[in-house]
């Protein structure tokens, strides 16, 4: 799997650019962040790959075919890449939480018992208990509930690819914590993942590469502990500094580019068993 944005430019209507000729490059097996302040491109970017806005100029190419051309197989794409928006509810229909998650499979040939077998396995994926949750109502979950509904309804049908929107928008850390282990998961499991974030601490636990906007136009695209170095530059773009980054440079902690939460403590630990020799 290869999917490419070549020279992209995207705007609404009259208005400014929204995406400025973007160029990117994600390959099979990467975990993306997506970042950048409020208004940068960041869902148009998302939203733009998943075939929703047609580039006024440049491609969007998935194994070198351009997804906006009229005999591109479109429900050939819709199987091998899914969206999660940043609002769950929006995506909502059915009346359980089972019909739901088995609508993705209706446009796929397989048998009832296959069909069965991958909507249990996409529930239990997200941690979403059989035989508690099957017929709730999916408008009767709370937040991080419907995230996960979300998730699963996406990943049903096993797709190469999974964009994601804010998937811990509103969360508790709790809330977050079973969001990221499933993202691991999955990521660990093949899974191509383009996930928009704000959040500084989650995109340095989860990315491969960290992809920064501003207005438009792509700043860095680089692995995360050289997209959070330089605090000034961070803050002027307004992505911020993760908690381990910050910790680290306050109490003189190499983190040897790695910023995630086990390395910090590993590190940590190792400093104040040195100290105590």
């Amino acid at each position: 799997m290869q999917l490419e944005i070549k020279h992209a430019t995207v705007r609404y209507s009259n208005s400014d650019k929204i995406l400025d000729n973007i160029d990117l490059n994600i390959t099979e097996g990467q975990f993306l962040g997506i970042t950048g302040k409020a208004g940068c491109g960041k869902t148009t970017l998302l939203e733009t790959i998943a075939g929703f806005h047609k580039p006024e100029s440049g491609f969007v190419l998935l194994d070198g075919q351009n997804i906006y051309e009229k005999r591109f197989v479109s429900q050939s794409f819709r199987k091998r890449l899914q969206i999660v928006f940043q609002f769950p509810e929006n995506q909502f229909f059915e009346s359980d939480i089972w019909n739901e998650i088995g609508f993705g499979l209706k446009n796929i040939s397989s048998s009832p018992e296959e069909k069965e077998r991958k909507t249990i396995e996409a529930m239990l994926a997200v941690g979403l208990d059989i035989n508690e949750m099957k017929n709730v109502s999916p408008f009767a979950l709370s937040g991080g509930q419907k995230r996960r509904l979300a998730l699963a309804c996406a990943i049903v049908v096993s797709p190469e690819i999974l964009l994601l929107d804010e998937p811990f928008s509103g969360l508790d850390g709790d809330g977050q914590n079973q969001i990221i282990s499933i993202l691991k998961d999955l990521h660990r499991n093949g899974t191509t993942i383009l996930m928009v974030s704000h959040d500084p601490n989650v995109l340095s636990e989860v990315a491969d590469k960290i992809v920064v906007l501003d207005a438009g136009k792509i700043q860095f695209n680089d692995i995360p502990s050289r997209v959070f170095a330089d605090k000034y530059l961070c803050d002027k773009l307004g992505i911020g500094q993760p908690e381990t980054k910050i910790t680290a440079d306050l109490i003189g902690l190499d983190l040897d580019e790695d910023l995630t939460y086990s390395n910090f403590i590993k590190k940590l630990e190792k400093k104040y068993l040195a100290a105590h020799d």
